[in-house]
């Protein structure tokens, strides 16, 4: 077996695995669970499975879709969860160290773009046009998709309210048909994307 079930009281031996496992740095990844989806950070993989970061509670035998990319998903369930991480199963082995060389491909592309949190949340946007009330489509650490009332263009900075407390600086970067994307002056920590029901 890839990894065993362990509980935040068992010592963790991250390094004893039955494959060779590449480790990742600074990727995030969609996960999609049967009732919620979200951005978690992915530790490592190797040909059979992963491991995340999600202080998410997660069940053991839980089926997870993990998209790595727009393009790129892999099916697999938990076996573990920690209280920090959690060890992923694939359904079936994929060749981890391609898919990593056609994520660092479709990184480079113009077009690229990173994984996104599909939301359905309203915010206030506060601009030099004043306070409007904007509908928040998808969220990324680095920028946010809204639809508003059309007083939105390239370059206006913006700051976006939500209805948990937490504000977002950025500068619009394109407008089209009363839609925009927002790029953040600062990136959202990734523990605050791990669900999309909480906003």
């Amino acid at each position: 077996m890839l990894m065993s079930r362990r509980t935040a009281k068992q010592p963790v031996d991250l390094e004893r695995r039955s494959s060779t496992r590449i480790h990742t740095v600074l990727r995030v990844a969609r996960v999609t669970r049967a009732h919620d989806v979200g951005l978690w950070r992915m530790n490592n993989i190797s040909d059979e499975g992963m491991m995340l970061h999600t202080g998410l509670p997660v069940a053991e035998g839980e089926k997870l879709s993990v998209a790595l990319s727009d393009g790129i998903a892999i099916e697999g369930k938990a076996l573990w969860w920690d209280g920090v991480h959690c060890g992923v199963a694939f359904d079936r082995p994929v060749d981890c160290a391609s898919l990593l060389e056609r994520l660092v491909a479709e990184r480079k592309a113009p077009r690229y773009r990173p994984p996104r949190l599909p939301v359905r949340t309203r915010a206030i946007a506060y601009c030099d046009q004043g306070l409007h009330t904007v509908r928040v489509m998808n969220l990324s650490q680095h920028g946010a998709g809204f639809a508003h009332d059309g007083c939105f263009r390239a370059g206006m900075a913006t700051k976006l309210a939500f209805e948990t407390g937490e504000e977002y600086r950025g500068v619009v970067r394109w407008e089209k048909e009363g839609r925009a994307g927002l790029l953040l002056v600062e990136p959202i920590p990734c523990a605050r994307l791990e669900s999309a029901a909480r906003f």
